[in-house]
């Protein structure tokens, strides 16, 4: 499972710094160094699609009314 560093640490033998993505095999060293506060599960990116309707530039301005005096 992939995790994000959020203290720099040594795992399994090479520094990590903080922002790193590493990937744990043992769940038994993931969940000491979730416990400790130097690592956190990553979500898998979600990936956003772009559903607006594209506008047209030449499409008339709305007309707007003059403040009231």
């Amino acid at each position: 499972m992939k995790y994000e560093v959020i203290r720099s640490c040594i795992i399994t033998g090479s520094a990590k710094k903080v922002g790193d993505h590493v990937d744990i095999e043992d769940n038994t060293i993931a969940e000491n160094l979730m416990g400790i506060g130097r690592i956190v599960p990553v979500a898998e990116a979600i990936v956003i699609e772009d559903r607006s309707i594209a506008v047209t530039e030449s499409s008339p301005k709305p007309k707007t009314r003059a403040k009231k005096k």
